[in-house]
């Protein structure tokens, strides 16, 4: 049985994951930004704990 890895993203503040897994960590990097889970600082953070304000 081969051995694969899936990448998902989580929030730092509450360990929430954001729906999908990703076959590499560039793709999960991007999905990251495209859909706002990231803040100012650079870290991962869903839309609920992001302070971040959008534009």
């Amino acid at each position: 049985m081969p051995i694969t890895a899936e990448y998902q993203v989580k929030c730092d503040v509450c360990w929430g994951v954001m729906d999908g897994y990703y076959d590499t960590r560039e793709e999960a990097e991007d999905a990251r930004v495209k859909l706002g889970w990231v803040d100012l600082n650079g870290s991962t953070v869903c839309p609920e704990h992001n302070a971040t304000p959008t534009v």
